[in-house]
């Protein structure tokens, strides 16, 4: 690095397969396969379709499905089905019929509220990619 560059860029997120996630049956509390939880903790490139929920725009979390027909018909996609988005505050989207990516930190943790499983994929402080 050059004196008076500052700090080098991050090296570019890999992009996530976001069809392995979804790619088995999921069941409460099952062990994952490897080829899912070798992505836990790793910063990546999502790439998929908001579903916004009630809200349409200032976006600030959404869930990121894999496809239009897990978006916003029909019922609630499976868990390991969608990536449960929160974007770095300040940062908002507006729901859009096109593709979008995020960059951020994947968590692979399935949580509970009370019996109630809540969600497998989680991405916090994300970005829009560019």
């Amino acid at each position: 690095m050059l004196a008076g560059c500052g700090e080098a860029p991050p090296p570019p997120a890999p992009e996530l397969p976001f069809m392995e996630l979804g790619a088995f049956e999921h069941k409460e509390r099952m062990a994952l396969p490897e080829n899912v939880t070798k992505w836990n903790g790793k910063r990546v490139r999502a790439t998929g379709i908001i579903n916004p929920g009630r809200q349409m725009r200032d976006l600030n979390h959404f869930y990121l499905v894999k496809d239009r027909a897990s978006c916003c018909f029909g019922a609630r996609p499976q868990l390991n089905h969608y990536i449960d988005v929160t974007l770095k505050p300040g940062l908002t989207t507006h729901a859009l019929p096109d593709p979008i990516s995020v960059i951020g930190t994947l968590v692979i943790e399935e949580r509970f509220d009370g019996d109630w499983p809540t969600g497998l994929y989680w991405m916090k402080d994300a970005e829009l990619a560019k």
